[in-house]
């Protein structure tokens, strides 16, 4: 379900390489929950929610960090955007959760896969057409 493909990169290494982590523990999130011989996994599930929680916030402030670096002009949109992704990954009900663990976290993956590909697509895109035109070199190595 979470493959990273070559058009979600951005050509700046260390935000690439962050997304690439995003996928992985997507993928782990994914291969956890249709895998038919764990039985009770809600403890290790919010365990890798909860990775994938504090990586988002790593990713975010660090992304955020480089386009206020940068002066990039379309901070400010992403900022909100992060913080909203962010509220909703934190406030996620964990009763339902318990309720019915297989069907909650694939829509909840349902949720993510589509809103970091095409966040990517979308908003990340256009911080590498600004990166671009700036001709920014040493963060794409």
């Amino acid at each position: 379900m979470f493959e990273w493909k070559d058009e979600y990169a951005c050509g700046i290494k260390r935000i690439d390489d962050e997304h690439q982590k995003l996928f992985e523990i997507g993928q782990s999130i994914y291969e956890l929950a249709v895998n038919k011989n764990h039985v009770d996994y809600f403890g290790d599930m919010l365990n890798l929610i909860d990775d994938l929680k504090e990586y988002t916030v790593y990713h975010f402030e660090d992304e955020e960090k480089i386009m206020k670096m940068y002066e990039y002009p379309g901070y400010l949109e992403q900022k909100l955007v992060h913080d909203k992704f962010i509220e909703k990954i934190e406030n996620l009900d964990l009763d339902e959760i318990n309720e019915d663990t297989q069907k909650s976290i694939l829509n909840i993956l349902d949720f993510v896969y589509n809103w970091i590909s095409g966040h990517i697509l979308g908003m990340d895109m256009k911080i590498k057409d600004y990166f671009d035109g700036l001709k920014v070199s040493r963060l794409k190595k």
